[in-house]
């Protein structure tokens, strides 16, 4: 969860929480918390694990090296695009590292990274030519990256 999110849900303000947050220096002392904002953030349920239900923001690393690994399979960001629910734009954007993207996406992102790495795209209806083009940019990328 982000700071946001905790702040919306402990009703707080998202500065307090990015200092509740924040991890003091080893020279620093750890400051003590207010018992109602610690019962406040403590208070809060956390979403179920692999399927968060909170909104929130996550580095995108790893959703960026698997969709490269999906282009170096074949597999076009306009079909990943379709079977994510999102536009191919946003596809190529995280794969060329966008900084942050949300946290429903980045589980949806290793899902079907799971699902797909082991299908050849021109089986499941991606044309051949396709497969080839996307094959070879990411093999180019790969090189200039």
């Amino acid at each position: 969860m982000s700071a946001q999110d905790i702040a919306d849900r402990a009703g707080l303000s998202v500065t307090l929480v990015r200092r509740v947050l924040r991890v003091p220096e080893q020279s620093e002392v750890a400051r003590d918390i207010a018992r109602t904002t610690a019962d406040a953030v403590l208070g809060i349920p956390l979403p179920p694990r692999g399927e968060p239900g909170a909104p929130g923001l996550t580095g995108s690393a790893e959703s960026s090296r698997l969709l490269a690994d999906l282009a170096r399979a074949g597999w076009p960001a306009a079909a990943l695009a379709l079977r994510l629910g999102v536009n191919a734009r946003t596809v190529a954007e995280v794969r060329e590292k966008r900084p942050r993207l949300g946290l429903d996406l980045a589980m949806r992102i290793r899902r079907l990274h799971r699902e797909l790495i082991g299908i050849d795209p021109v089986s499941q209806g991606v044309r051949p030519a396709d497969a080839a083009r996307v094959r070879s940019a990411a093999a180019r990328h790969t090189v200039e990256g």
